[in-house]
């Protein structure tokens, strides 16, 4: 019997390019799993060290404040499901949307100086609102300065998607479902919004006493 070399050394190579391959694999998974739990406690780091300072600490000048709400934020888990709420053209409609507002005029004031700051999650949704109005009364009834708030809200939100980049993996295909019968859609992790309307509340309630005490004059509501 002739020994065939050549094709024993080529299962042999072919052995251990397998072997070489499986380890670089499990390698590369643990490595993955370690920088996933990295990028977690990344995020929550980031989502946590804006708090870190106290408020008296900012001069609240120029760049000089916090880039955040100063609030603790949670992170908590949301299922998407349809509403009978938050209709387009409803007699309920507006009522119902303006419940998405923060109490208040849309802001909120910081430091000594109550200086003003738009808070995000309000202003999309201060946006969602006025989307639906041009919806509900048309386009050609909006001046061009409104018509081209809305074309801002258009981009604001479109920009606020790409800024979340929330991969939640939803099965199926959402253009295909029945939303009457099928009410429930993917479980996603989300930042915990009680405390912001609540800061926002608390917030405004100072502006207000302040603005009294210093003959602030009123100014009109941006929700």
């Amino acid at each position: 019997m002739r020994w065939n070399g050549g094709g024993h050394r080529a299962q042999l190579l072919a052995i251990a390019l397998f072997v070489a391959a499986s380890l670089y694999l499990t390698w590369s998974l643990a490595e993955f799993a370690k920088n996933a739990q990295k990028l977690v406690q990344l995020r929550t780091h980031a989502r946590r060290s804006h708090i870190v300072r106290p408020l008296d600490s900012y001069s609240f000048v120029g760049g000089d404040h916090p880039k955040r709400l100063p609030i603790k934020e949670k992170l908590v888990k949301t299922v998407v499901q349809e509403s009978v709420h938050f209709d387009l053209i409803a007699p309920e409609s507006e009522a119902e949307w303006l419940w998405t507002a923060s109490v208040g005029d849309g802001h909120i004031r910081l430091g000594k100086e109550k200086r003003m700051f738009a808070v995000a999650m309000f202003h999309e949704l201060h946006c969602l609102r006025a989307i639906r109005n041009v919806m509900e009364k048309g386009w050609d009834t909006f001046s061009k300065p409104r018509q081209g708030h809305i074309l801002h809200c258009y981009n604001y939100l479109r920009q606020y998607t790409l800024c979340s980049a929330d991969a939640t993996l939803e099965p199926g295909d959402f253009t295909k479902r029945n939303f009457t019968t099928e009410r429930f859609g993917a479980t996603h992790t989300c930042v915990d919004w009680e405390p912001s309307y609540k800061m926002a509340e608390e917030k405004w309630a100072e502006w207000s006493r302040f603005r009294v005490a210093h003959g602030i004059p009123w100014h009109d509501d941006v929700t």
